[in-house]
């Protein structure tokens, strides 16, 4: 999914909530204008972050950092195996925001079911 799809979508979602609380109670206009304050700003937010990410000058940083990081601990006499280990777990950290960006729809989607349930005891 890219992001324009990721944004699309989180649009959707939140445009379909906003219908369904219209005339629900005196919070539905409080609501609706938060969740456009939200469809506005959160997909240029997500795109920014996603252009910062894949950056040629930050993957360039990015990939200095970890030549940086192999040539230190391979001065430092570690052996082969523990090194990649140790490589491998800190270019994997990176992804740790990637796919917390892919999560961020189903995020929504929980939590205003959430709300609604909450809302309807």
């Amino acid at each position: 999914m890219d992001i324009n799809e990721l944004g699309d979508k989180l649009n959707e979602k939140i445009e379909k909530e906003v219908k369904k609380s219209k005339g629900k109670s005196s919070d539905a206009a409080e609501v609706k204008e938060i969740l456009g304050v939200v469809s506005s700003e959160v997909p240029e937010l997500i795109k920014n972050i996603f252009q910062s990410i894949y950056d040629p000058s930050i993957a360039g940083n990015y990939a200095k950092g970890i030549g940086s990081l192999y040539k230190e601990l391979k001065e430092q006499g570690l052996p082969e195996d523990m090194i990649r280990e140790i490589v491998m777990n800190f270019s994997k950290s990176f992804d740790v925001l990637g796919n917390a960006m892919k999560a961020i729809p189903q995020d929504i989607d929980e939590k205003i079911s959430k709300k609604k349930s909450d809302d309807e005891d």
